[in-house]
């Protein structure tokens, strides 16, 4: 049976808080004279709350402190609330909706922000949703975001497209690396448009989850621009010439990055940031400590003949030696980060970096390499959702086994890239049919 007393200012004084030996974290005391108000007693507080049932259920509101409100002044309170609650009012979550009224843009991006360290994501990723926000919508982020309309959200996506396409944020200015200027057109500002508000997006939606009576998401007006593959593969007739221009680059450090993009598979970042240290000579393997996703998805890559021999020029490269003498990184530069962080290069051959990595994949495959293999080579994620990938989210092939596919693949873009004659270690196209027969048949 709960306790009940005639609730005075002398009778709630005079009740004890709890102990640090009692099994109770807390004690409730009702008040004999309006059914439905009381106060919780805790170890060091007091609070005045009424509690009735709503539909079936009971519901209790806090109403504040006692020696913030007298109990004269919690008993008008309750009233109000009581009052509301017999209509069927439910005042937590009518103060939830007060509350989702008053979240703002930044407030949801920390929000969002929290939610993604906690489930593991790289800090390029949440560092790449606040630099959206930041820089395209800061006039939105001391907004409520209940006060977005769905017209507004459909014009600035508009309007950041032709900014863009105009000129306007073409100074990029990295964290880790000197400003640079962004070529800039149509299609990349179509490109950006969707991506802040895709982030805008996932902000508001988390917040949705979070305030049940926020309004729809004012994304749902927008008129998503389509957008076009931008990083697609190099054509197998067109990388010879690629690779012509590449070797008859003048830059030894960016001419090497990008061969070792293309034979490695990695992602730009992962390879522009690799260091010595990582580089197993001895194992013939790279340790690829953070790559995209996070620490938890660092991995070894088995390293092909081609790869270790450029590797091993690299650390005998005159420019290395006499501009980076000290450089722990690979391919050194002279930026914030002491890496190579925006390779800006125009071939004969038109490319962007991460179109290397689309080009080491498509070879891979069209070799007949089983998707499993190709995935760890390049460091996909696999989700154990569906019951159709559950077996390869199991799958965790030895690093040695993995070095027979990362030759193969090396040795098929060498010799699409040097000929069959040119190639070191070309195989004549009969030997890469029976390649793709070993894992097709």
């Amino acid at each position: 049976m709960p306790n009940t007393i005639k609730l005075t200012q002398s009778a709630v004084k005079g009740l004890p808080f709890v102990q640090p030996d009692d099994k109770k974290r807390q004690h409730l005391y009702f008040d004999t004279e309006l059914k439905g108000l009381g106060v919780c007693v805790g170890a060091k507080a007091k609070t005045f709350f009424v509690q009735r049932d709503i539909n079936g259920r009971s519901v209790r509101t806090s109403i504040g402190r006692y020696g913030v409100f007298t109990v004269e002044q919690a008993r008008e309170e309750a009233r109000e609330l009581l009052m509301k609650m017999t209509k069927g009012i439910n005042p937590n979550k009518e103060a939830q909706a007060n509350q989702a009224q008053t979240v703002t843009l930044k407030d949801g991006l920390a929000l969002h922000l929290k939610s993604m360290n906690a489930k593991g994501r790289s800090k390029r990723t949440t560092d790449d949703y606040e630099y959206r926000m930041t820089r395209y919508l800061p006039d939105w982020l001391d907004r409520p975001l209940a006060s977005i309309t769905r017209t507004e959200a459909r014009e600035r996506h508009h309007k950041i497209a032709a900014d863009i396409a105009a000129g306007k944020y073409a100074t990029v200015t990295p964290k880790n690396g000197k400003a640079y200027t962004k070529e800039r057109n149509e299609d990349s500002g179509r490109y950006q448009a969707n991506a802040v508000f895709r982030v805008f997006r996932a902000i508001y939606n988390r917040v949705t989850r979070e305030y049940e009576r926020m309004p729809d998401n004012p994304c749902i007006a927008i008129d998503w621009y389509r957008e076009e593959e931008r990083d697609a593969a190099i054509a197998e007739k067109d990388l010879p010439h690629w690779y012509a221009d590449v070797l008859g680059m003048d830059n030894p450090i960016r001419r090497d990055f990008l061969l070792f993009v293309l034979f490695s598979g990695l992602r730009r970042r992962s390879a522009a940031s690799v260091k010595w240290v990582d580089v197993k000579f001895g194992e013939r393997a790279l340790f690829v400590p953070n790559p995209k996703g996070g620490k938890d998805r660092a991995f070894h890559l088995p390293l092909s003949d081609f790869l270790v021999g450029l590797l091993k020029k690299r650390q005998e490269c005159e420019q290395a030696k006499t501009i980076f003498p000290d450089s722990p990184y690979v391919f050194p530069a002279e930026s914030k980060s002491g890496h190579i962080s925006e390779p800006k290069v125009k071939l004969s051959i038109p490319f962007s970096v991460h179109g290397l990595r689309h080009t080491f994949i498509t070879q891979a495959y069209q070799l007949g390499i089983p998707e499993p293999v190709i995935q760890v080579l390049v460091n996909h994620s696999v989700s154990a959702r569906s019951s159709r990938k559950i077996t390869r989210a199991y799958y965790t092939p030895d690093q040695e086994y993995l070095r027979g596919p990362m030759q193969q693949i090396t040795d098929r873009m060498r010799l699409l890239c040097e000929g069959e004659k040119k190639s070191q270690k070309g195989r004549g196209i009969a030997e890469m049919e029976t390649l793709k027969s070993k894992y097709t048949s």
